[in-house]
């Protein structure tokens, strides 16, 4: 459904902005009503025998016209929101069904057309009133309908019941007339709903371009922010690596045998830190490049976990967390590429490693679920994370903590790539967490890739 302003369809601007034209015209309307009932006052008021029928009438006018007034005071005041304006819209209808009845019972109370000074005052009131409100009332077309609709009636079955034949074309002329004003109103309905269409449409538009352009900032804001995380993550083990080759080349030959073995294991794990991190950034590019290359076989759940709680027990050791895996026997295989499933999964362990405290226990699990999905969770005791950054931890280039001196270090980048290694399988990442009570992440395999 087309959408304009406030995110609201445009179907249900336009009619609230046409019935809020209606009512900001509707005093023009009894303001023509009132010169109309005047004329017809001072026409009429040497005629003694209908003088009581005239004001009786009049009276009655006026209190309609009163409560119209009152009706678009009570609009103006309450000013209805656009999705709550339909009962203004009934009002309004019933409003000018009650003129029209007026001006209906004006036919046979007020008037005698069989007399052709009173057929004058009544044809040409009729015509002032109803072509007045053709021109007035086209906002909302329904209320002009009840509105001449009866009145237009009326005067036609007076000029009939006359049974002559000048009369008998003065009822049809009438009709014709009658319709003739529904008709232009109805038109003129059509082109200001097609002038507001357009109108919504275009401060949608503007809203959209606006909305894209903020996105457009934040999103160059983020990966400025990232590319200066970058320097600071690829700067640290390269420091390390470069600052232990000048020691392991600055050292004599004497002393080299007794520090070698230290300095090059710091400049091996500075490296397979760098190495990594340079991974992680290049599967993230061919990820949202489509490029990144799949490929399927099928493979056990468990081993495939196993590995990876392996591959991760230097890391908890050193941090004194607690790793365990819980598998249930007979678990389905799954269909797809273990590579990127098992980075998935490494990602999401090393993050619940870095944000638990130290003798916290860290669980990898898998298991189906009621769908037929397969859902490999990990779980940690760590700081955990509010609802609302959810969504910018799932986003790459997003960083909760931010700035270089962040208590944790990181690329940030575990949950993006997670998420996205999901997505090319087809599968999901759903996220709890309450900050301070820990985190689960869940890696959702759909079901047409679980093969038991």
């Amino acid at each position: 459904m087309t959408t304009g302003p406030a995110g609201l369809a445009i179907n249900v601007q336009i009619e609230a902005e046409r019935i809020r034209l209606f009512y900001r015209q509707l005093h023009l309307a009894v303001a023509l009503t009132v010169f109309a009932l005047a004329l017809v006052a001072v026409t009429l008021w040497h005629d003694q025998s209908s003088r009581t029928a005239l004001l009786v009438w009049i009276a009655v006018m006026l209190a309609i016209q009163a409560g119209r007034f009152a009706l678009a005071l009570a609009f103006q005041r309450t000013r209805p929101a656009p999705e709550a304006i339909g009962r203004w819209r009934r009002y309004a209808i019933i409003a000018g069904g009650a003129v029209g009845l007026g001006w209906a019972g004006s036919a046979f109370l007020v008037f005698r057309p069989e007399d052709p000074f009173h057929m004058m005052i009544m044809l040409a009131t009729a015509a002032g009133v109803v072509g007045g409100g053709a021109a007035i009332m086209t906002a909302l077309p329904e209320a002009y309908y009840a509105y001449a609709g009866l009145h237009v009636s009326a005067l036609a079955l007076t000029l009939a019941n006359l049974d002559r034949p000048e009369t008998d074309a003065l009822a049809v002329g009438t009709l014709i007339f009658g319709i003739l004003m529904l008709a232009i109103t109805r038109i003129g309905k059509a082109t200001m709903e097609e002038s507001l269409r357009l109108r919504y449409e275009r401060i949608g538009m503007i809203e959209h371009l606006e909305e894209a352009r903020i996105q457009a900032e934040s999103a160059s804001r983020a990966k400025s922010e990232f590319l200066t995380l970058m320097t600071h993550e690829l700067r640290t083990p390269l420091n390390s690596i470069i600052g232990y080759a000048e020691l392991i080349s600055g050292l004599p030959a004497s002393k080299r045998g007794d520090n070698l073995d230290a300095y090059t294991k710091d400049i091996r794990e500075g490296a397979h830190n760098l190495l990594a991190l340079i991974n992680d950034i290049l599967d993230l590019t061919k990820a949202d490049s489509g490029k990144l290359v799949v490929q399927e076989r099928l493979f056990a759940i468990p081993p495939a976990l196993e590995r990876c709680r392996r591959s991760m027990l230097p890391r908890a050791e050193q941090r004194r967390i607690e790793l365990s895996i819980e598998v249930p026997d007979g678990l389905p295989a799954l269909r797809g590429d273990e590579r990127l499933i098992s980075n998935a999964v490494l990602n999401l362990i090393a993050n619940a490693i870095k944000f638990s405290p130290s003798g916290a226990r860290v669980r990898i699990g898998a298991r189906p679920t009621e769908a037929g999905e397969i859902a490999i969770e990990i779980a940690d005791e760590g700081i955990g994370m509010a609802a609302e950054d959810i969504p910018r931890a799932l986003e790459p280039f997003q960083q909760l903590d931010h700035g270089l001196k962040r208590e944790r270090e990181g690329s940030g980048l575990g949950l993006p790539l997670a998420r996205r290694f999901a997505e090319i399988h087809g599968g999901r990442i759903e996220i709890s967490s309450r900050p301070g009570q820990g985190t689960t992440v869940r890696l959702l395999m759909p079901a047409d890739r679980v093969v038991a």
